[in-house]
């Protein structure tokens, strides 16, 4: 992995550890469900900082507007006014999903390349997850080491680094939304499973109603051990029942 001679697979969350060669160094990589599980940022930047002496090379911090407000077209808008340049120099721009006639499969805005140290992903996630409807958008920085030193900071305040990341997202707080967003998550995933499992076996169902006589006998027949791979989620301290049932407008 990465030139380095050995690598693991960690057993949740998708996390990997290398090491041998690099120059004795080694590499932890945690992608976002990964990091849902961490549940204590102060001890773990404290660990990689003071025992470690770790540094990033790769940090990726995003947002979550559930209810749409800065929207996809919003930061297109934003970027034919200027509202992304450094320095007067317009970083590049590429598009992802169907502009001209928006058909509900959600859409992605590249700001900058991930080569040159720093890129904006705005992606409509509540769409990507299966939700035609959904208004939810997700702001996304990549920061690269590539000349810049990318503090240990980020894992521990990370809000100011993604609202600094371009003038045009001053609006970002620093709400912790890591429960909200399993939840939310979850509850599209969970939606759209069952959509899916009407429309392949909706009429298969109705017909073992009749055959089996009731909806327990049709249940055991039916269900095996195991949760979908869609709806298995970091654990928040909740049940996945009640993950599911949240209220959109719940707690942080």
């Amino acid at each position: 992995m990465h030139g380095y001679a050995h690598s693991f697979d960690f057993d949740h969350g998708g996390a990997k550890f290398a090491y041998g060669g690099q120059r004795g160094t080694a590499l932890l990589s945690l992608p976002g469900s990964a990091c849902a599980l961490v549940s204590d940022w102060g001890r773990a930047y404290i660990f990689l900082k003071d025992v470690l002496h770790a540094r990033i090379s790769r940090w990726d911090g995003a947002v979550d507007d559930y209810l749409g407000t800065h929207s996809v077209d919003m930061a297109m808008a934003c970027y034919l006014n200027g509202r992304f340049g450094t320095g007067g120099n317009r970083p590049s721009m590429r598009q992802a999903g169907n502009w001209a006639e928006p058909d509900g499969n959600g859409r992605t805005l590249y700001v900058g390349k991930s080569e040159n140290g720093k890129m904006l992903r705005v992606y409509e996630k509540g769409k990507q997850l299966g939700d035609k409807n959904s208004p939810w958008v997700r702001w996304e920085v990549q920061f690269g080491n590539r000349d810049r030193v990318i503090p240990l900071e980020v894992l521990i305040q990370p809000g100011p680094y993604v609202a600094a990341a371009y003038d045009c997202m001053s609006w970002v707080c620093e709400e912790a939304v890591r429960i909200r967003t399993v939840a939310r998550t979850g509850q599209i995933g969970y939606a759209c499973l069952q959509h899916y499992a009407s429309v392949a076996y909706g009429d298969l169902i109705n017909v073992m109603m009749f055959v089996e006589g009731d909806a327990a006998a049709v249940i055991e027949k039916l269900r095996r051990p195991g949760v979908p791979k869609r709806l298995n989620l970091p654990d928040m301290g909740v049940s996945l029942a009640d993950l599911i049932r949240q209220p959109n407008d719940g707690p942080a």
